[in-house]
């Protein structure tokens, strides 16, 4: 008996112990939450009334606080942010001198997806007054090759692989609705072609001969055709 109420004694104190650490660890979340809020985001304050954003979601703020944005994944009809945080930048930025402007830097690492997007995403790019920095990761391929050829100003990394290719149509269906998905699909890719012999050096008869084939080309490739400005050597140059 003397030794189920010392057990029950030590988890009742254990208990206690538990619950002022708990309530220590809530006090700090609301401590940080508040620093937080009042230092960056106090416009979505509202949202986080109750809970501390999970360290993902912070870091994600953060970097749009500094006009950066991380594409790390599959390009698809997501990719539509980036044109409106462009937008946004822009308005906010109207009026001032180019070089007045803080740049919007896009960090790509991506193997690739839908071209459309990644068009409409560089004619916005093309049309920004704000100078948009695009910089390549581990790997920018097919259209994360595009997106990086689209920057004002392109960086890469001395590891940085870039994959230049012909698209995909995936057609199935009647014969008339495939014959006209090939049609669209070769416009298309006289679309991207064109896109490519506009923002890199490569020759048109190279682009012919290395179309259409995995034409993979590593950091000093990309320099020696203008697919990328520069391998970055310095963090500083993109920090």
């Amino acid at each position: 008996r003397k030794e189920s109420v010392l057990i029950k004694k030590r988890h009742e104190k254990k208990t206690k112990r538990k619950k002022q650490v708990y309530k220590r660890i809530k006090m700090m979340e609301a401590l940080m939450r508040k620093a937080f809020l009042e230092e960056d985001f106090m416009d979505v304050e509202d949202l986080m009334e109750t809970t501390l954003p999970p360290p993902t979601l912070l870091e994600y703020y953060r970097r749009l606080n500094d006009r950066e944005i991380l594409w790390n994944d599959l390009i698809d009809d997501g990719m539509i942010d980036i044109p409106m945080y462009i937008f946004k930048w822009n308005k906010e930025d109207k009026g001032l001198p180019v070089e007045e402007r803080k740049p919007i830097k896009i960090f790509i690492n991506s193997d690739g997806g839908t071209a459309n997007v990644t068009l409409y995403t560089a004619n916005v790019i093309a049309l920004s007054k704000t100078p948009v920095i695009t910089i390549g990761m581990g790997r920018a391929y097919s259209s994360g090759g595009l997106l990086l050829m689209a920057g004002h100003k392109r960086y890469i990394f001395d590891s940085t692989s870039i994959l230049i290719h012909d698209g995909s149509t995936g057609a199935v269906g009647d014969t008339g609705k495939v014959l006209d998905n090939l049609e669209f699909t070769k416009e298309s890719e006289a679309k991207v072609r064109k896109f490519i012999l506009e923002h890199t050096n490569i020759p048109q008869d190279l682009i012919d001969r290395n179309y259409r084939r995995d034409w993979f080309m590593f950091s000093d490739e990309a320099i020696k055709y203008g697919v990328a400005d520069e391998i970055i050597t310095d963090l500083d140059e993109i920090i």
